[in-house]
């Protein structure tokens, strides 16, 4: 089991980073998060890993701090709930408050994560809600766990999505555009359209 690599950043990717340890190059997989707070190429990252092992292929995922680690653990072990789609939630929603929103029952706001309908939200709910405490769910606890929005997608940052993704971009690099724009949940569809395309321009 690998738990964590300490290395030296050498690329990013859409939704992993390759970093250097030990004579040899990583790639971990890592939610949108992680990729766009990652310190510059060349710089030191320590990252706290999960390995997968299947029959279909093996996968190294990364997340900040442990506790985001084993969260990511328990969502791919709620039935129906992939690795894919626990990065996805992880992107759209920081730990502590997908907790809270579990512990409250919000199945509408938890269903705005990607790839998410209501019986999955509900599904996440009923196998999780008894596994978690109130004090997860506080925020604050450990360093470096500010999240880049403060939570899911609103219906305008969807559009603006939606009209990235007709536009040919990958939903990687929309999303990170997207989710690094200042006071982005202040602006409407359009805004969000036209400031993200700046960004990407670049």
């Amino acid at each position: 089991m690998i738990r964590f690599v300490h290395g030296i950043l050498r690329e990013k990717k859409e939704d992993s980073l390759i970093i250097e340890a030990g004579g040899l190059g990583y790639g971990v997989r890592v939610p949108i998060s992680v990729l766009s707070e990652a310190p510059s190429i060349g710089e030191e990252l320590l990252l706290h890993t999960y390995f997968s092992v299947r029959e279909d292929g093996q996968d190294l995922f990364g997340f900040f701090t442990e506790k985001d680690r084993d969260f990511f653990m328990q969502l791919i072990s709620v039935s129906g709930i992939g690795a894919k789609t626990a990065l996805g939630i992880l992107s759209c929603f920081r730990r502590e408050e997908l907790i809270a929103l579990i512990l409250s029952a919000d199945t509408k706001r938890i269903q705005k994560a990607p790839g998410l309908g209501k019986k999955s939200a509900e599904r996440l709910i009923l196998e999780l809600k008894d596994k978690l405490q109130v004090e997860d769910a506080l925020p604050g606890a450990v360093e470096n766990e500010e999240p880049l929005i403060s939570g899911g997608f609103s219906e305008a940052m969807q559009e603006a999505m939606e009209a990235l993704l007709s536009l040919g971009y990958k939903q990687g690099e929309a999303r990170t555009a997207i989710v690094k724009l200042p006071n982005v949940e202040e602006m409407n569809a359009e805004e969000i359209l036209r400031s993200a395309l700046r960004k990407l321009a670049f």
